[in-house]
């Protein structure tokens, strides 16, 4: 089978939409199916991979890692070169349009993914004015199932999501998990190396949040349960990985409550990067109120990480309290601290109890088990 990517991101730009696009990429073409991919031209872009097709783009401005491409509507003649049997929009700016575009001149049928809860994000720049906040929800879910009503199938991680879109009139929905690499992500890497990189003492805990550095990501909730551990006595250093728009603002609230000795920001880490990141950790951390699921979060369920996270949105689709994880209140500093002395004053025991369920999670939605899944959902639209 040839299958068309579309897509508002691409490399060198990492998010959970590249990350899951490549997963999948990787397992069907190992599985001897042709992957191609229809992006945004980036800056830094590398065009030696023969199978991606770049379009002139300019940066979103909310978020610049993202580019509206300039009327890539004329591409259907490189659609067409490339033989494709079905098109999968990640994108829903303009390179998910022209995914629309190309079905329809094609013929072809046409699989959407929703990765991120637009509405929820938009919510963030306009949280001082609350008729803006109000106006642009109502706008964005008009505009999303304005977007989604050419598609045959609308595919996203969790039911939760697949549960919105349906009660926002987005029918035809089917969930298809984003797959994690459980042998990259492994519990048998060695933490060693980078915890000498860090400076990490022993007997220091490490408490780890890695992605998009952005406000709805609420990663100053993570900072201030840190600090109130400080106040606790625990010994332990803070790690935030990754880069965004939020990032200046995290490291001065960090500055600002006394934390730049107990805490690493070490930007944008690259992907082979992550592995040793997340096994130094001694617990994984998720504030975030906007995940559609979270990839992050199984990477380090992957690597045997437990997770504290918000009791929000997709993450308790995947963090069981007490199980593999503990969940707090969103927004909720003082519970956050609370679930973080609970993972990392946990006895060997139950320590070796949260990190099996974490591995058992993460192994549950391999990137061969999502695969599998992805392939079904492409069998309903093409019978």
């Amino acid at each position: 089978m040839r299958i068309g990517f579309f897509s508002d991101t691409y490399f060198p730009n990492v998010d959970g939409v590249v990350s899951a696009m490549m997963s999948y990429r990787r397992e069907l073409e190992a599985r001897g199916d042709k992957v191609y991919i229809f992006a945004s031209r980036p800056v830094g872009a590398d065009t030696s991979d023969k199978s991606v097709y770049f379009y002139d783009s300019v940066a979103f401005p909310p978020y610049p890692q993202y580019r509206l491409a300039i009327f890539p509507y004329m591409l259907t003649s490189k659609a067409r070169r490339a033989r494709l049997d079905i098109i999968h929009s990640h994108a829903i700016t303009t390179m998910g349009l022209a995914s629309i575009k190309a079905a329809r001149d094609l013929k072809l049928p046409l699989v959407g993914t929703f990765h991120t809860m637009v509405p929820i994000a938009a919510k963030y720049y306009t949280r001082k004015n609350p008729v803006a906040r109000f106006l642009a929800d109502r706008l964005l879910w008009g505009s999303i199932k304005t977007f989604y009503m050419p598609f045959q199938l609308v595919t996203a991680p969790t039911k939760v999501i697949c549960d919105i879109l349906e009660a926002h009139g987005i029918e035809k929905t089917f969930r298809v998990p984003n797959g994690v690499d459980t042998e990259r992500f492994s519990p048998k890497v060695d933490p060693t190396p980078i915890r000498k990189i860090l400076g990490i003492k022993p007997g220091e805990k490490v408490i780890m949040t890695a992605g998009r550095v952005s406000f709805e990501k609420n990663i100053n909730v993570i900072v201030r349960a840190c600090k109130e551990l400080e106040k606790d006595g625990e010994d332990f250093r803070l790690v935030i990985t990754g880069d965004g728009p939020a990032f200046s603002s995290v490291k001065k609230l960090v500055s600002d409550l006394g934390l730049s000795g107990r805490t690493v920001m070490p930007g944008f880490c690259r992907s082979y990067e992550l592995p040793f990141f997340y096994s130094a950790a001694d617990v994984f951390v998720t504030a975030s109120t906007f995940e559609t699921q979270g990839l992050a979060m199984l990477e380090a369920m992957a690597c045997a990480k437990p997770v504290v996270g918000a009791n929000s949105l997709a993450i308790p689709e995947t963090v069981k309290d007490n199980y593999n994880g503990y969940l707090f209140e969103p927004h909720d500093a003082t519970d956050c601290a609370a679930k973080l002395s609970k993972a990392i004053n946990a006895s060997p025991a139950k320590r070796a109890s949260l990190s099996k369920a974490a591995r058992r999670t993460a192994e549950g939605l391999s990137i061969e088990k999502s695969t599998d899944r992805l392939l079904e959902a492409y069998s309903l639209v093409m019978k």
